[in-house]
């Protein structure tokens, strides 16, 4: 296991350049993704790939009713005003229904309806994970692990509900935070339509 100081260590936008399967985004609020050219250079270099068949996002839905979007939105961006969380929700609801426009066959966006426990993004095999706190000094600059899984075995698990008996700490430890995102997505399906315009 990998653990760095800043998200920035983890060269999450070269992750993106190499993905040859699947990606999932389970971090909430993309508004920095969008404003990122070497994150939207690593997706396009992914989505262009013919073997490339995923593309799964997990986000907070601006103006969303779910009883806690309001005190996790207040420590996701802690000490900033609520019109510009507002408006970071918008701009992020904007970059994902594009994506989904021009990738509709690879692009798959799923409200969150589940209290985001952490962020984790997952690329192939390589799962990265942070922690929200109420700080001023917000997620990308705190912690962050990576680790490398069997993570569509571990989606298995998760689909199946079982972990089997002879799975190791480690794939154990690796499979909680792939089950927050398969859960997640679960929830999202549930939930029906998103805000974004599309069928979720």
């Amino acid at each position: 296991m990998k653990l760095v100081c800043g998200v920035g260590e983890l060269g999450i936008p070269a992750m993106f350049s190499r993905a040859k399967r699947r990606i999932v985004l389970h971090a909430s609020v993309y508004g920095p993704f969008a404003k990122s050219k070497p994150h939207l250079d690593g997706l396009e270099k992914a989505f262009s790939r013919a073997e490339f068949s995923r593309f799964d996002v997990i986000a907070v839905q601006p103006g969303g009713e779910n009883g806690w979007d309001q005190p996790f939105l207040t420590a996701l961006r802690f000490g900033i005003s609520r019109q510009s969380v507002v408006d970071e929700l918008d701009y992020s609801k904007f970059f994902l229904s594009e994506l989904a426009r021009r990738y509709p066959e690879k692009v798959n966006v799923y409200p969150a309806n589940n209290l985001p426990c952490l962020p984790v993004v997952i690329v192939d095999d390589c799962i990265c994970f942070g922690q929200y706190a109420h700080a001023c000094v917000h997620a990308p600059q705190g912690f962050w692990g990576c680790v490398e899984a069997d993570v569509e075995k571990l989606f298995g698990w998760a689909e199946s509900g079982e972990v089997p008996r002879e799975a190791d700490a480690e794939e154990i430890a690796a499979f909680r935070l792939v089950s927050e995102c398969s859960r997640a997505m679960k929830c999202g399906l549930d939930g029906g339509e998103g805000d974004y315009g599309f069928a979720c």
